[in-house]
């Protein structure tokens, strides 16, 4: 189920990590804030996991596994859709704020149930997947899914807590951008191992 080999780029990871620390000190504040060039990267990441998904379902002959896929790629459209506020963002005032829900009419009224109705969709993919099945059967990268739970706990410390070491905004972005990366790699390993039949 795990392929324990520790791949080259994750020494580069391990290499970004202090990197944040310091460039973030060079960095204006603004390139983390919402529609900046950190942000619209990390929907270039997810608009790619959409496609390895949509590839590999496209590709698969197993009906459960295509299940899996149409999940995997839902999941990744949702994120998406998350780091553009589920569509606000696009819809920015000149002072850089976003509108509240109650201004955005019907969409603000609906807009929250049809986010748990593709929640729950989703849940329901995985299940008629099999998903810890699917799981069983395929080869995921040990130490990339490591760095991958890493990552997400600095993205948590760097929202959530105030430490002299983290700064707030500009930390949460650039680890999400390695959070994603992360989860990029482990699609395309499950991808090449699941569907394309090689690693």
């Amino acid at each position: 189920m795990f392929d324990k080999r520790f791949f080259p780029h994750l020494w580069l990871l391990i290499i970004y990590i202090p990197f944040v620390f310091f460039i973030k000190n060079f960095l204006p504040e603004n390139v983390a804030c919402e529609n900046g060039p950190i942000e619209n990267f990390q929907l270039v990441l997810l608009a790619i996991g959409v496609y390895l998904c949509w590839q590999a379902l496209k590709k698969t002959n197993i009906k459960t596994d295509k299940y899996v896929w149409q999940a995997g790629a839902l999941f990744y459209v949702l994120l998406f859709l998350r780091e553009i506020s589920w569509g606000r963002a696009l819809l920015m005032r000149p002072d850089g704020t976003m509108p509240q829900w109650n201004e955005l009419g019907l969409y603000g009224v609906i807009a929250h149930p049809l986010i748990g109705v593709a929640i729950v969709y989703l849940l329901i993919l995985f299940y008629r997947g099999r998903f810890f099945s699917f799981l069983k059967n395929a080869q995921i990268p040990l130490w990339d899914l490591v760095f991958l739970v890493m990552f997400v706990i600095l993205v948590d410390i760097s929202e959530h807590y105030n430490f002299s070491i983290f700064n707030g905004m500009i930390d949460e972005e650039l680890f999400e951008c390695a959070m994603y990366f992360e989860m990029l790699r482990i699609t395309s390993f499950i991808k090449k191992y699941k569907v394309d039949g090689y690693l």
